[in-house]
């Protein structure tokens, strides 16, 4: 009953007029390609992407990822994508890089690639200037399919982890030392009566305050609390459902209510259930932008979910009422008339969390893409940056610099060169003080101050 309701309104949405436009209510604001980098599968160039906002400049950046390197742009005041930097992937061909930020770090990893992998983290706190890497290592995985960070627990989770161990369904990393990760915990999948376990890879997950949202493939989604690492407790499964398929990522709403689903094969619907009850999981709806679509990634934020589709690009639907989802905007990032469905082709990846509204999204051929969208179409929460804030007087300076630091809480200043070396470390008690520059070159610094806020930086020149 509720899939013939949805395909009802997807063909009033697909009327002759509708169907022959690329986009509704998204505007491209901006796009970069190189179609002379290295493919796969003949065709294929790129792959997901992040953003990064960083609220001591108030600017964003986008990360993405090609076959062999990764990208950083900064989406300029004027709305154009700027490239900062590339840094080569530790893999060749990747098929799939994914990506996470957790403080001033950018969190990289590869699969179904040449070579041999490994986490790579990038510091961004020099940005727009410059991007350093500070970690490079296999140690815990060479190949990950995803990752997802809660940075409220400082966890990284690390899906279909290949690693000198063999294969892992998830890892759990500590990030307690951004820089220098360490191994958590290792999923401990429960076995069947008959011995085998009840699912052996995950594909993505997300993760809210130790219990995490598991898309196993074909076993389905599995919903498990990891916060007794002595005991993994699996608290509810999705296993049996309609249109089910490959269950490939998830996202949950604000009140963690519903659940957002998708499965990564061709005419699969995406779907919402209701978890209230985690052991009786309720379904709700299902809904896709086209009887033949492949919905990738989907995010859930505020009202409207936010779609990678393949071959139909970014979509964009009203989610206030779970029971009827509604196609409000869409934008065409690989359009061929008449399309032909099948395969993997097109929109990959979409971040529509960055505080300007801006969504950003990626396509396999057609590169990276800048959208703005109606203002009603936009999830209005408020993005809350570091509370805290510093100044810096005079700039440039000669002997001396004086610090101005806003809120009670308590802080640590670390002093940097151009080059990332630590000239400079000390807590942070009041609210003004001076520092001292006798002893440092004329050059370019930085200045790093962090607390329980967050963490902000600042650029200064000594002459």
């Amino acid at each position: 009953m509720k899939k013939v309701l949805t395909y009802s309104f997807l063909f009033l949405l697909y009327t002759p007029f509708v169907f022959g436009q690329d986009s509704y209510r998204v505007r491209l604001l901006d796009k970069y390609n190189n179609p002379n980098l290295p493919k796969v599968d003949g065709s294929d160039i790129w792959n997901d992407l992040t953003g990064y906002y960083d609220a001591a400049t108030n600017k964003e950046y986008v990360i993405c990822g090609s076959t062999d390197s990764v990208y950083f742009f900064e989406i300029t005041a004027n709305n154009k994508l700027n490239l900062i930097d590339v840094e080569h992937g530790k893999s060749i061909f990747a098929r799939n890089r994914d990506f996470e930020i957790y403080k001033h770090y950018a969190y990289c990893v590869s699969d179904q690639a040449s070579g041999v992998g490994a986490l790579q983290i990038f510091d961004l706190q020099y940005l727009p200037d410059s991007v350093h890497k500070v970690y490079e290592s296999n140690v815990l995985g060479t190949f990950t399919h995803t990752i997802f960070i809660d940075t409220s627990l400082a966890k990284m989770y690390m899906c279909t982890n290949l690693g000198s161990f063999g294969i892992s369904a998830m890892d759990v990393i500590s990030l307690a030392d951004p820089i220098n990760p360490v191994l958590h915990t290792r999923l401990k999948v429960p076995i069947r009566p008959g011995g085998f376990p009840i699912f052996n890879r995950v594909h993505e997950m997300y993760a809210r305050q130790d219990t995490v949202y598991l898309s196993c493939e074909q076993s389905g989604l599995f919903i498990f609390n990891l916060k007794d690492t002595s005991n993994h407790a699996l608290l509810g499964s999705i296993t049996s459902y309609p249109d089910q398929g490959y269950n490939h990522s998830s996202w949950l709403n604000e009140s963690g209510r519903y659940i957002l689903f998708t499965d990564e094969n061709m005419g699969l619907d995406m779907k919402i259930f209701d978890i209230q009850n985690l052991s009786e999981p309720r379904f709700v709806s299902q809904f896709n932008s086209n009887p033949l679509a492949t919905p990738h990634n989907a995010f859930w934020y505020g009202d409207f979910a936010y779609v990678s589709s393949y071959h139909d690009g970014l979509r964009i639907y009203n989610l206030k009422d779970p029971s009827k989802p509604t196609e409000v905007a869409w934008y065409d990032t690989h359009p061929v008339v008449p399309e032909t469905y099948g395969g993997y082709k097109g929109c990959w990846g979409v971040f529509p969390f960055l505080p300007s509204k801006r969504i950003i999204a990626s396509d396999l051929t057609s590169g990276i893409f800048v959208f703005e969208v109606d203002s009603d179409l936009v999830n209005h929460s408020e993005v809350i940056p570091n509370t805290a804030y510093f100044s810096l007087y005079p700039n440039p300076a000669q002997d001396e610099i004086q610090v101005h630091v806003t809120g009670n809480e308590k802080s640590e200043l670390s002093l940097f060169n151009c080059v990332g070396e630590l000239e400079m470390q000390q807590k942070v008690s009041d609210n003004k003080f001076k520092l001292s520059l006798s002893h440092l070159p004329p050059g370019v610094y930085f200045i790093h101050i962090s607390n329980e806020s967050g963490v902000l930086t600042k650029k200064f020149i000594k002459q």
